[in-house]
């Protein structure tokens, strides 16, 4: 057996439980020729072992999980709302006991957990507390669709670190509230995840959720999840494929496909203006995506920081438009190729600096334009000072 390619896509840390799994995941890790990692934790990791690492979160089948046509099954029609749910495996990094708090702590709402247990004997009781298990992947919309809010109820563990739910963003596609425990993937969306540090945190933000759930921030849940999709995702990783089939001299025959076809809402490349001092904001998809400054009075020195939503993992770079010389790429965070959510970041041109100060900047020349490569990740640039 000879392929042409090996990948590994790493989802889980090899800890705690899975302790067994390491020297297994370490050999994985270092004889593939791209790694796919899906949480900045996981991506440190294996980032240690092999150079070809790529970070590429999970993400959800939007269509499905949006399309409002599921109806509500009979083991919750009657049951008296609002709603607090969970989807998934109740396994041993989920947090029963904090699920049975919830419960008492709002009894006139209902509490639904829908899916089996994993390596847990028994589940705590309670009135308004119902355990459905297992259902079919085909089922979980219309359960989700019926949820006031959705929660991610997990311990804080090692493994639970590395953990991108896979559930936030069904929650996130439904349109519905979303309350996490204090998990960093969940920590990068503050506008639309409420990530809680303690428990009387968590549970107070069950009731701030649904409070506080309105329209607009329906529709921004859903905007995200449809950027997050797992067709996005599908085509970052085979366009990291085919780079890397390339490299060894291998090509394919069938082009990465239109992301029209996903129906992502078109956003035009905002446009930097002299002489001005504005906030911009772009979602990338996953592909290249640019901010454009073709205003000819841009010259050699002038300034432009960017200030991350979101934490950015792969490759950003200055690129001119007419030629395809690369004249700076993202400066790295205390040696890593990420930085702290807010954190400004350093665009330079020509040169890398090892650790960027707070207030970091851009020099850019004209008819440049900033190029995102790398994994889809949502963030805006700072205060674009000209």
């Amino acid at each position: 057996y000879n392929p042409s390619l090996v990948v590994f896509d790493s989802v889980d840390e090899p800890s705690e439980e899975f302790e067994g799994w390491r020297p297994y995941y370490d050999k994985a890790v270092r004889s593939a020729d791209v790694v796919l990692a899906t949480s900045d934790k996981l991506f440190e990791l294996a980032s240690a072992i092999n150079p070809n690492v790529h970070l590429v979160p999970n993400g959800c089948d939007y269509e499905y999980f949006s399309n409002l046509i599921h109806g509500r099954p009979a083991e919750i029609a009657d049951l008296p709302g609002p709603i607090i749910g969970y989807i998934g495996v109740v396994a041993t990094w989920v947090d029963v006991d904090l699920i049975a708090r919830v419960a008492d702590s709002y009894p006139d709402y209902s509490v639904v957990v829908v899916g089996p247990l994993y390596n847990v004997s028994a589940v705590p009781r309670r009135p308004n507390l119902h355990w459905l298990g297992f259902k079919p992947y085909e089922q979980l919309a219309a359960y989700v669709q019926n949820f006031d809010v959705g929660i991610v109820p997990f311990k804080s563990t090692s493994m639970t670190e590395a953990v991108n739910p896979i559930k936030m963003w069904e929650y996130m596609a439904a349109g519905i509230p979303i309350v996490t425990t204090n998990m960093p993937e969940a920590k990068k969306y503050p506008d639309v995840v409420l990530a809680s540090e303690t428990e009387k945190e968590f549970i107070d933000n069950i009731y701030r959720a649904i409070l506080e759930d309105l329209p607009e921030k329906r529709a921004r849940r859903m905007a995200l999840a449809q950027l997050n999709s797992w067709k996005v995702r599908a085509v970052l990783i085979l366009a990291i494929i085919r780079e890397r089939l390339a490299l060894k001299g291998i090509t394919t025959a069938d082009p990465i496909p239109d992301m029209s076809n996903t129906n992502l809402p078109y956003q035009s490349p905002p446009e930097i203006v002299a002489g001005t001092s504005t906030f911009y904001t772009y979602t990338s998809t996953g592909a290249s995506s640019y901010f454009y400054a073709p205003n000819r009075s841009l010259k050699v020195g002038r300034k432009v920081a960017f200030k991350f939503a979101t934490t950015p993992v792969g490759r950003m770079i200055l690129q001119n438009r007419k030629a395809p010389m690369r004249i700076g790429r993202l400066a790295h965070h205390r040696g890593k190729s990420s930085a702290p959510i807010g954190r400004r970041l350093l665009l330079q041109s020509r040169k890398t600096m090892s650790r960027p100060s707070r207030f970091n900047t851009v020099h850019v020349c004209r008819n440049v334009s900033v190029r995102v490569v790398g994994c889809g990740f949502r963030f805006s640039t700072g205060r674009c000072v000209l």
